[in-house]
């Protein structure tokens, strides 16, 4: 049975950039939301198995919608893609509910972030290792961003203090 992942995300080009690395990586239906408010809606109808969203979209925030989606789906992982990475934030979202923060500038770790969060258990992995070469084709958002692992998550020791 292929997973679900439901993309929030106010910006279309993201949107279709990611459907598009996620559909060429694994055997995923994508499901898309252009704000929180629509996130929560379509995760209701939906049920996906994880939530990809940004933080800052129209109508509703990225943390509103973390904190909700964990009431919604409290198994399912959220796994945060933003523009405004940093400690500050990626505390934050973990604190709100989110399972990794990815930032939108080493986009080339989603698929890695992706296959973790659902147990694909792959080749390449959020510890470091390359992404799968399908996500360095398909000019999706990909420019290294210096970091331990490219994803945080609520194991970062840096990120407890």
């Amino acid at each position: 049975m292929r997973a679900r992942i439901l993309v929030a995300d106010d910006h279309p080009l993201v949107r279709i950039a990611l459907r598009n690395v996620l559909e060429n990586a694994g055997p995923w239906e994508v499901i898309e939301a252009t704000d929180g408010e629509e996130a929560i809606a379509q995760a209701q109808a939906a049920r996906p198995d994880l939530v990809i969203l940004d933080l800052a979209m129209p109508v509703m925030d990225g943390f509103t919608a973390v904190a909700l989606l964990k009431k919604i789906l409290p198994d399912a992982p959220i796994l945060v893609h933003t523009l405004y990475f940093s400690p500050l934030v990626v505390k934050k979202a973990l604190k709100a509910g989110a399972r990794k923060v990815v930032p939108k500038s080493n986009s080339a770790m989603i698929v890695a972030a992706v296959q973790e969060l659902l147990g694909s258990g792959s080749e390449g992995s959020a510890s470091g290792e390359k992404p799968a070469a399908s996500q360095s084709e398909s000019g999706a958002l990909i420019v290294a961003m210096p970091s331990r692992s490219g994803v945080a998550t609520e194991t970062d020791e840096d990120l407890s203090a």
